[in-house]
């Protein structure tokens, strides 16, 4: 397994993932699964700061996205707010809050991340390289902090990011969702 940039040539294989790691409910419907990969996925590829986990054989097993800076995201998403706009105004709420969160918190974290790895390939340390290449992407770039939401039913997942040092923020969903952030100033 080793890390590298995102290149377009692996961009379905990282949108399966996407998918497949949010479950039913992206697959509930063709606008749920839309909006899943508008938010979640496609405006990444397009906008932000992407990094693969590759098998020995060059195909994509995970990936981390992140946006650098919450305001300057907002700007550049609008293309894909409007197409999820499209979608319904319960997908335009959803966006329009995440949005509105980070934007809230970005004077001390202004990135936020999204990560996935596929099924059969977690606990392998992939993820680990994962959020060490992209911290240091973000420690380059000069980037303070970095914030993102994780199921509050995902121990397993909440348990590395602790490992990774990640610090708990608060919660959302009425306790369905918890945010980490990590000052990158300080670690």
């Amino acid at each position: 397994m080793r890390v590298v940039a995102y290149t377009p040539e692996h961009a379905d294989e990282l949108r399966a993932i996407c998918l497949d790691q949010a479950g039913d409910e992206a697959r509930e419907s063709e606008a749920q699964k839309a909006f899943t990969l508008l938010m979640y996925c496609d405006a990444y590829l397009e906008l932000g700061v992407a990094y693969m986990l590759l098998d020995d054989d060059g195909v994509a097993r995970g990936y981390v996205f992140a946006a650098e800076d919450a305001h300057a995201w907002r700007r550049a998403f609008e293309g894909h707010r409007r197409r999820i706009a499209a979608l319904g105004p319960d997908f335009e709420q959803q966006a329009a809050e995440e949005l509105d969160f980070y934007e809230s918190v970005a004077d001390s974290y202004p990135a936020h991340l999204h990560i996935d790895i596929a099924e059969g390939f977690t606990g392998r340390g992939g993820g680990r390289m994962l959020i060490e290449a992209l911290l240091a992407r973000l420690r380059a770039d000069g980037v303070r902090g970095v914030v993102f939401g994780v199921a509050s039913s995902n121990e397993r997942a909440i348990g590395f990011y602790r490992h990774m040092g990640f610090e708990k923020l608060g919660e959302y969903a009425d306790g369905a969702g918890t945010t980490f952030c990590m000052d990158l100033a300080r670690s």
